[in-house]
């Protein structure tokens, strides 16, 4: 037997096509560290190690494509965005399929979660090692983005029509699922004010 290692072909998808009403900005375009929300978290799923990286847009698209190097990323639009969060995801997978793209797993994050840490993410990619698995972000006693979802809920993943995000999903399947502690995930900057005051600590 040869002693190479086996590995995963993990994609990732941000979901960042909100109007972002509370914010009273365009929260995909806010500053962080040296880029953008939504740049801080496509460096770090890059450095992660994710095969590809997908960026689902909705409200503010022209405006945000005016800002963001899409040379590595490919670009899925959301004509359903204001119905929720899981017409994104159901979006990234109507266009794998319609694409013939093949991945081992998808991981579902958003741009507004920029205290996650790189480690984590690397954990959620490196931990899609076998089928039927699902890994997500542990907080406060609750469960979350970001997650990694197996190849074989992608069907599933793919019916999402509402605010739900991926959790109707992840309920069905607590057989198959695994929680990754992340305090941080519970920390989402929804708000100008939360997203000034985390800003001054960590993005500058």
């Amino acid at each position: 037997m040869s002693g190479a290692a086996f590995t995963t072909k993990v994609a990732a998808v941000v979901l960042a096509a909100g109007a972002s009403r509370r914010m009273s900005a365009i929260k995909q375009l806010l500053p962080w560290k040296d880029t953008t929300l939504l740049g801080f978290v496509i460096k770090q799923l890059e450095q992660a190690g994710a095969a590809h990286i997908f960026v689902v847009l909705g409200a503010h698209q022209k405006e945000i494509l005016k800002h963001l190097d899409i040379t590595d990323v490919s670009v899925i639009e959301n004509n359903d965005w204001s119905k929720g969060m899981g017409t994104s995801i159901a979006s990234t997978i109507t266009y794998l399929k319609d694409q013939q793209l093949e991945y081992d797993g998808l991981l579902v994050t958003a741009c507004d979660q920029p205290l996650i840490s790189l480690t984590h993410y690397k954990k959620l990619i490196n931990s899609c090692i076998n089928s039927k698995r699902i890994v997500a972000s542990s907080y406060e006693g609750n469960i979350g983005i970001p997650a990694v979802f197996a190849k074989e809920y992608f069907n599933e993943l793919g019916t999402l029509s509402k605010d739900v995000g991926a959790k109707s999903v992840v309920k069905k399947h607590l057989n198959h699922l695994i929680r990754l502690d992340a305090p941080e995930a519970g920390i989402d900057l929804d708000t100008k004010q939360r997203y000034e005051k985390y800003y001054q600590t960590y993005g500058t």
